[in-house]
């Protein structure tokens, strides 16, 4: 961590003493434009989970060695955790050495592959100069937004603006099955189980779109392996593709959890004891509320935590989140009222509203899921606590009410 947030600096500091200099340079015939992908690394909040583009322009005969990185972002941002939760976190383009990119990398053991790109002079020239427009104080900041708009989603656009007509993007699925925007994410969360509990649990119906062919470049794998099929004036927009770093490991396939910790095994055990401990009450005349305030207090701080995303954030895909049907967050408030629940006969009413929604709630999932063409009910982890929820509030209405 302490390394990334000194590399973060260190490329706004370079990037401010270049953009300082920037003057209009012509490129020679000696020229190349490379797009970079770099390997995955091990922090999924942080956004290198998913890999990570960046373009190089190099012409020895000028002295030009210049790697442009629309993923960059600083922790002394004003409010930057409140701006990150927002998804108002300023992102900028910053232009360093591409001799100080590569050593970072291969410290972190993540591969660096260049595909050079076969431009034309005038095609270079344009792009570069777009390039270096784009990284001026008034001009290289951006809005973040993982799916929409990030570090490989402005270069495919870098390429259009700049070849036109000429460049022609693979028009299919690069897997050649179309998924949503979720699905693409969770492939890279396969071994991240808490990581693709908490994110899937975040993703409202939008995250279930299908995404486009040009929409799944979201991802910089998915973009490397577009350009490979992308034509430019009839001819391969690749020339050459070329591995700068080789480390022979995979942080994308390192567990961030052992197994027995994951939150279906841990979900898992929590279904078990609500079973057991649910038939254990129905014997006893008199009921404890102890674990119900407990859990109703969990499921209603998440609850507020998916309101507050779903209405107060600009992701674009965290709204319209069928979670709320079930993780309401009035459960917050409710836990307290349980130990005096005969003497209200408002919380009677707001037990049975609940289960009403939980069953809202499978409906719109199988109709969602339909309509979409994808299942919508993910994470799955999340219909153990459903069931456990279900559970405890029908046996406190049967029994306690």
């Amino acid at each position: 961590m302490v390394r990334r947030i000194a590399y973060s600096l260190q490329l706004i500091a370079y990037s401010l003493m270049l953009s300082s200099s920037l003057m209009a340079q012509t490129l020679s015939n000696e020229a190349k434009v490379s797009l970079i992908t770099i390997a995955p690394g091990n922090s999924v909040f942080e956004g290198s989970g998913f890999g990570h583009s960046s373009l190089w322009v190099y012409d020895p005969l000028n002295g030009i060695s210049r790697n442009y990185n629309y993923g960059t972002f600083t922790f002394q941002t004003g409010n930057f955790l409140l701006k990150f939760v927002q998804g108002t976190l300023p992102y900028t383009l910053s232009v360093v050495p591409m001799e100080y990119v590569v050593p970072h990398y291969e410290a972190e053991r993540r591969d660096l592959t260049e595909q050079i790109l076969n431009l034309s002079q005038a095609q270079k020239q344009k792009l570069f100069d777009f390039l270096e427009n784009n990284a001026l104080p008034q001009n290289r900041e951006y809005q973040y937004r993982f799916f929409f708009d990030n570090c490989s989603s402005r270069i495919r656009d870098a390429l259009q603006v700049a070849c036109g007509d000429s460049l022609v993007y693979y028009n299919k699925p690069i897997d050649g099955e179309a998924k949503s925007f979720r699905q693409w994410m969770n492939q890279y969360l396969e071994y991240k189980p808490w990581e693709k509990f908490l994110m899937n649990l975040a993703l409202g119906l939008p995250s279930d779109e299908i995404a486009t062919p040009q929409q799944e470049m979201y991802l910089p794998y998915n973009l490397m392996h577009h350009f490979e099929k992308a034509t430019i004036g009839g001819k391969s927009l690749v020339s050459r593709t070329q591995p700068l770093v080789t480390t022979n490991f995979s942080h994308r396939e390192q567990p961030s959890q052992p197994w027995w910790l994951s939150p279906m095994v841990l979900f898992g055990v929590l279904v078990v004891f609500v079973i057991w401990y649910t038939q254990r009450q129905q014997k006893q005349l008199k009921i404890s509320f102890l674990f119900d305030k407990i859990f109703f207090t969990i499921v209603g701080l998440a609850g507020w935590i998916l309101l507050g995303l779903a209405t107060a954030t600009n992701h674009g895909v965290t709204e319209w989140n069928l979670h709320l049907l079930w993780a309401i967050p009035l459960y917050l408030p409710l836990a307290f009222f349980l130990s005096r629940i005969k003497q209200q006969t408002w919380v009677q009413k707001f037990v049975l509203i609940s289960l009403s929604l939980m069953g809202v709630y499978v409906l719109s999932v199988a109709i969602g899921s339909v309509v979409k063409g994808v299942f919508v009910g993910m994470p799955l982890e999340a219909w153990l606590l459903i069931f456990c929820l279900f559970y405890r509030l029908f046996f406190l209405r049967k029994k306690a009410l």
